[in-house]
């Protein structure tokens, strides 16, 4: 006689994956494992699942998040019982402050194997506590829960994913074993009378329980209340923002007579943005006239922004009127300055208050003074950052000015935490080519880059240039395996400072009796080997001339590639300390 489980455990997986994809999520990321087995073949037998094999769960995970980035969709992260769910936490964070939709199906050991000491058996019961949107446990496949409930159960985990907060979703599945009959091949069902999902369910395309998403609309008194007497001298800024809203931002900005102060994260920082200042943040330096500019009013939209001087501005001089428009709920303001709160879809808030402001009664000299400011640093920038500076690469200032300017046009920019996304964001030319720009700057977490760009540029279907720092390629040196078959390719450039390079900016640094040791990270390693190990194209320039040579070549290769640059995290510091000086003492007022 055939055991329940092994008639039940495929026929769940088949269904669960079935109504996966009729609510768009076509993309399973599996990391290999036994109790997982009713999924993972219920997945690899789809004909509309693509499955993305990865080598450990963590790298498993930030490919689904790097996905989900590109797509909106939530990509559908596969895997066994015991500490393989444990290692999709750094993801499950970083989905879960970016609002990122992802979906985990972690197989689990029945309960009778629960608290015995039984082998990969832990406590996976709301494992990941608050950083999920939902949790759910159906228990193992049987009778005793209905198809019906097993559909619903599914389409209510996508639909949380999306709607109210986007973020991670977690469904626990345990299964007994057998998983499937014996000599029952897979995909193929046993002669032996089968359980069967609903017959109306059976004959159509759709979900078995369609949620319809609803739309936040700007409420009447926030909306006049903004436009009855709008001030004249204000800033907007940008954080991370949909993409369908770039343009209304810029419209309204227009409309308003305000300078765009635009986060890297944005979408707006590259490439032309109409009364975008490039350079706010160097704008903002002591010793600089425009660092007293009072406005009155700052508008935020979207995520909160990575200057920290901009965030010490909110703080240490907060405008008259300071207000903050996201479409969530969720409670964003690091500097707590900001009075008013407007939930509201961004688009649909640019727009409307665009077409009921009044004739513009603009203060022409607030824009002009900012722009005219922003001009002269992008001026001492180029003189200073150029691709023609001779000799060896000076910093990573220079390789971050450089590459805005010479990032290949068909590319997106991915940026690594502590230095490289900072670097970009201040340093950051405004006239090189506009083009995507993605950081997994929600937690900040150095870990699971490559794997995540790997994610993106396979969601995206972009080729892809991530810029990125030694410790965090070390951190995910296994997911180079990945690099080498990617389509499309990769280029990863790393910034090998041999060490936690974002420490020397700090205090703590001037505590050189234990600095190195404890905080500075030093090693003597470089990635040539590394490369050769994984099979990937290697370079290492020696300067920026070099660099522009070796990446033109990578990217005209059309496959992934390792650029090794080799920098002084010293000189790092040194470099920004003499630009700053340079800017301040050589500004005209």
């Amino acid at each position: 006689m055939t055991p329940p489980s092994a008639i039940w455990n495929p026929r769940w997986g088949e269904w669960l994956v079935e109504e996966l994809v009729r609510n768009g999520c076509t993309t399973f990321c599996v990391s290999p494992g036994s109790r997982s087995t009713p999924l993972t073949l219920a997945a690899a037998h789809h004909p509309q699942a693509e499955c993305r094999i990865g080598i450990d769960e963590r790298g498993s995970a930030y490919f689904a998040l790097g996905h989900a980035r590109a797509t909106g969709r939530p990509a559908v992260f596969i895997c066994t019982s015991g500490t393989a769910v444990a290692n999709a936490l750094p993801a499950v964070i970083e989905a879960s402050v970016e609002h990122l939709p992802l979906l985990i199906l972690s197989a689990d050991r029945p309960p009778e194997f629960q608290d015995t000491g039984a082998n990969q058996t832990i406590d996976q019961t709301k494992l990941f506590g608050s950083h999920v949107r939902w949790f759910f446990d159906p228990g193992c496949p049987g009778p005793e829960f209905p198809p019906e409930a097993l559909l619903s159960m599914v389409d209510q985990a996508v639909h949380c994913t999306r709607h109210p907060v986007p973020g991670p979703v977690h469904l626990n599945l345990p299964f007994r074993e057998p998983f499937f009959p014996a000599g029952e091949l897979p995909g193929k069902k046993p002669p032996s009378v089968e359980p069967a999902p609903p017959e109306a369910w059976q004959h159509e395309a759709q979900p078995w329980v369609r949620h319809i998403q609803p739309r936040r609309i700007l409420d009447d008194s926030a909306s006049v209340e903004l436009h009855q007497t709008p001030p004249k001298r204000g800033i907007l800024s940008v954080g991370r923002i949909p993409k369908e809203a770039r343009p209304s931002v810029q419209a309204l900005a227009q409309r308003l007579g305000w300078p765009i102060f635009a986060d890297i994260t944005s979408g707006l920082r590259l490439g032309s943005c109409a009364n975008r200042i490039t350079h706010f943040d160097q704008l903002l330096l002591d010793g600089l006239p425009s660092a007293t500019w009072q406005a009155d009013a700052i508008w935020h939209l979207g995520f909160p922004p990575i200057s920290k001087r901009w965030l010490g501005f909110w703080e240490q001089t907060p405008a008259p009127q300071m207000v903050w428009i996201a479409d969530h709920s969720e409670r964003h303001d690091p500097v707590q300055r900001f009075r008013q709160r407007i939930e509201s879809d961004l688009g649909l808030f640019c727009k409307t208050l665009k077409s009921a402001l009044p004739s513009p009664s603009l203060d022409s000299r607030w824009l002009q003074q900012w722009q005219d400011a922003d001009a002269q640093v992008a001026k001492r920038m180029e003189t200073h950052f150029g691709v023609n500076v001779a000799g060896s690469i000076p910093s990573e200032l220079h390789v971050a000015h450089w590459i805005t300017r010479q990032i290949a046009p068909e590319h997106a920019l991915f940026l690594g935490n502590s230095l490289p996304v900072r670097m970009v964001d201040f340093y950051g030319s405004g006239s090189g080519p506009e083009v995507p720009v993605v950081a997994n700057r929600g937690a900040s977490g150095i870990d699971g880059l490559i794997s995540s760009t790997l994610g993106y540029a396979q969601g995206a279907q972009q080729s892809v240039t991530l810029l990125i720092g030694d410790l965090s390629l070390l951190h995910d040196l296994n997911s180079l395996s990945g690099l080498a078959q990617a389509d499309p390719p990769v280029i990863v450039m790393v910034l090998n400072n041999h060490g936690g390079g974002i420490f020397s900016f700090l205090p703590v640094a001037q505590q050189e009796d234990l600095f190195e040791r404890c905080f500075g990270t030093p090693h003597e390693l470089d990635f040539c080997h590394a490369a050769k190990l994984f099979g990937l194209d290697y370079e290492a320039p020696d300067s920026l001339q070099l660099l522009n040579r070796v990446y033109k070549a990578a990217v005209a290769r059309k496959r992934s590639a390792l650029i090794e640059v080799v920098t002084d995290r010293k000189a790092n510091v040194r470099e920004q300390q003499r630009w700053q000086e340079q800017l301040c003492s050589n500004f005209t007022h």
